[in-house]
């Protein structure tokens, strides 16, 4: 959508504003709790230790090189934010801010100005990865209120979600309610974003969604298409996989137990059978014998609506003969009839 230069140049001076009136001083918060968690496992272990409880030392021991290694992570971020504060450079003028806004316009096909609203937004084309289709991103940049610690906040909404079967809210392999994981290019958006190099932000932000990390997805996309089985646990595809019709369970073909009248597929749990010949058969297709009442599929029950076994015992007393009451004839003794 093609702006004004009136509502671009507005657009521009709230910009220069927010970084005018950003705080100057950086909070530094230490990642206290990991430290605490570190200091935790590391009396728990030199306890084990002194007791000979060998084996569950080892195992305090690999928990403690998950937390060293996550408050390493920490204050590595901790640092790359300090020489960011401290690399601070001067607010842009009004006018570089300006032709950044203007260049959004050529650089992607679909670009929004809201005043109202304090958002700059941008449309990606849409994007496949590794034959994997995910749509098109809007990159939406809001100005944040003046008691943030940084001047901007950013969501990316998928404008065609295509979410992996196993979690709705992820649309991306690193976005996920909106928000997407920027890993290595954490420290660069931020600097772009501090320094108001809006275009620079958005081409980050882009090339960041066209680009895969198969060390740290959300949902891998080998794993797009597949659901694990609630019955077995296998991992299947999408092809490969099918569904209870009463609880919604995700069951592969194999597990899936088919209606000998409808078809439709039951889970272990739901699935019910025919008392007659013991086949699968869902609630709604069994009926009754008129007779006995048992639960039967419509293949045991004739057109009567008897089973087997009434319609045999029904058709016997039916069909048996009449015992005929015939006077025994009067003999003489020389064994002629009287």
């Amino acid at each position: 959508m093609q702006q004004s230069s009136k509502t671009v140049w507005r657009m521009a001076s709230l910009v220069e504003q927010q970084l005018s009136s950003l705080r100057s001083e950086t909070n530094i918060v230490l990642p206290e709790v990991d430290w605490l968690s570190c200091l935790r496992l590391i009396r728990m272990r030199q306890e084990a230790q002194e007791r000979g409880w060998f084996r569950a030392a080892a195992k305090v021991e690999r928990e403690l090189i998950t937390e060293v290694l996550q408050l390493t992570r920490q204050l590595v971020t901790l640092q790359q934010e300090l020489e960011s504060a401290t690399a601070q450079k001067p607010v842009p003028a009004i006018r570089i801010v300006y032709e950044d806004l203007l260049a959004l316009e050529e650089e992607f096909a679909g670009y929004d100005i809201d005043l109202k609203n304090k958002t700059i937004s941008v449309v990606t084309e849409s994007i496949v990865l590794e034959g994997v289709y995910l749509g098109a991103f809007e990159i939406r940049l809001e100005l944040a209120d003046q008691n943030s610690d940084s001047p901007f906040h950013y969501t990316v909404i998928a404008q065609d979600p295509q979410p992996p079967i196993t979690d709705d809210a992820v649309t991306h392999p690193h976005v996920q309610s909106d928000n997407v994981c920027e890993g290595d290019a954490r420290v660069p958006i931020r600097r772009a974003l501090e320094q108001g190099r809006l275009l620079d932000f958005f081409v980050l932000v882009s090339r960041l969604l066209r680009t895969y990390n198969p060390e740290s997805p959300y949902v891998a996309l080998s794993d797009w298409h597949s659901a694990e089985c609630s019955e077995c646990a296998d991992v299947v595809t999408s092809e490969e996989q099918t569904h209870c019709t009463n609880c919604e369970n995700r069951l592969c073909r194999q597990c899936a137990n088919s209606c000998v009248d409808c078809n439709s597929s039951f889970c272990h749990d739901c699935a019910t059978r025919c008392e007659i010949c013991r086949d699968d058969c869902c609630e709604s297709c069994l009926k009754e014998c008129v007779l006995c009442r048992s639960s039967s599929c419509s293949n045991c029950l004739d057109n009567e609506e008897r089973c087997p076994i009434c319609e045999t015992q029904e058709d016997e007393e039916t069909y048996e003969p009449d015992q005929e009451t015939t006077s025994p004839e009067t003999v003489s003794p020389a064994g002629t009839p009287l």
